[in-house]
């Protein structure tokens, strides 16, 4: 889990106990739990006075040493008799660091002991991906092992390196194509690592020139760019050019009617294809391009629903079903029909592991609303209970 995602969910946690939990929250929480059993687990021993007392006397006298902090923290966070919950009045702040610190220590220590039983239904996507080059050769890539391509390319540990590529090699290029239930990374000449993700392909040469650093994607891709003051790195994203020198940023062309560009480190300039005017972004901003209007809206974001893919998360807030569903296609590789229209609309807030099996996901996602699902082969089918 990502520390970002441990702390919030420590934070919700924290909420639980203290019965604060809003609608949102409430169902985010059970959403969460119901990921695996070892959470629901995690769930329950939070809640119990014997796990909590001696979890945070390990934090205590372990980490801080201090007794009085121990005894207030004590006093204010765990359950008394009758198993009443108390109002943590003040200790908000130091119980959830708390409550994390009990939740990583969960994970680690049991995560591997406790092996979930589930029905095996639709796999996760994995590493894979197919290159094409200038001359029309086909190559499958996957995590099966080192691949040597000639001329200094390398596939390696679900990674195609263009490092050492041998730098006559200026004119020619090559396309990265990601299928339905994949994803790949990649590493340019210049040392950019780009990840992309399902039903995506980068078309990109095998070495830069002199003067610049172009390649053009379909999809969705997360670029940690290479510095390099002399040779902007820009991506052609359909109609939005993205325009950097060395910065971390996600672009997703996914949507019909929109290209979305999110920057976590650096900053980047944005221009509409056939347009001079550059609008820049700074980090925890978005970039969204109306495909129809032509125009672009700059505005402030969580970034981690957009970038948490890449570290092996589906993080959503207030995501619709539709939003949802569209997502779950692409990586598990399924078709989704929905039987009543007002499915498409209904809101959720959670967090998924990428790799879980896919009943997983369904179980976590129609256990808490009137929804049901079959399931054929690869054709979901949603509907109301």
């Amino acid at each position: 889990m990502d520390f970002h995602l441990e702390h919030h969910i420590a934070e919700l946690l924290l909420k639980s106990l203290r019965d604060e939990l809003s609608d949102l929250e409430r169902e985010e929480l059970y959403c969460w739990k119901s990921g695996s059993p070892e959470r629901k687990a995690l769930f329950l021993r939070v809640q119990e006075d014997e796990y909590i007392d001696r979890e945070l006397t390990i934090y205590i006298q372990g980490k801080k040493k201090n007794p009085v902090l121990w005894e207030q923290v004590r006093k204010h966070s765990i359950l008394r008799k009758k198993r009443k919950f108390v109002r943590l009045l003040g200790w908000g702040a130091v119980a959830a660091s708390v409550l994390l610190i009990i939740g990583i220590s969960f994970f680690i220590r049991d995560e591997q002991e406790i092996a979930p039983v589930v029905i095996q239904t639709v796999s996760p996507g994995s590493y894979k991906a197919i290159l094409l080059t200038d001359n029309g050769k086909e190559i499958e890539l996957s995590d099966s092992g080192q691949v040597i391509l000639g001329q200094g390319i390398l596939a390696s540990d679900n990674q195609l390196d263009y490092a050492h590529a041998e730098e006559e090699l200026v004119s020619e290029f090559h396309t990265l194509k990601i299928p339905r239930g994949g994803e790949y990374r990649l590493k340019l000449s210049d040392g950019t690592i780009v990840f992309l993700n399902s039903e995506s392909e980068l078309r990109y040469p095998i070495n830069f020139g002199t003067i610049s650093r172009e390649v053009e994607l379909q999809g969705e891709a997360f670029f940690d760019v290479a510095e390099d003051l002399q040779r902007p790195f820009i991506v052609k994203a359909e109609q939005m050019y993205v325009k950097v020198l060395g910065t971390s940023f996600n672009v997703n062309t996914y949507d019909k009617d929109y290209i979305e560009t999110v920057l976590v480190r650096g900053s980047v300039g944005v221009q509409v294809n056939g347009d001079s005017q550059e609008w820049r972004i700074r980090p925890n901003e978005l970039a969204r391009l109306d495909r129809k209007s032509k125009t672009v809206e700059v505005k402030e974001v969580d970034i981690l629903p957009y970038v948490t893919w890449k570290e092996g998360h589906f993080l959503f807030k207030n995501q619709s079903l539709e939003q949802i569903m569209n997502i779950m296609a692409r990586w598990y590789d399924i078709e989704v029909e929905f039987q009543d229209e007002s499915i498409r609309n209904l809101h959720f807030t959670g967090d998924i592991k990428r790799h879980a099996d896919f009943s997983v996901i369904l179980k976590a996602l129609t256990s808490s609303v009137d929804v049901d699902y079959k399931l054929n082969g690869r054709e979901l089918i949603l509907y109301m209970k």
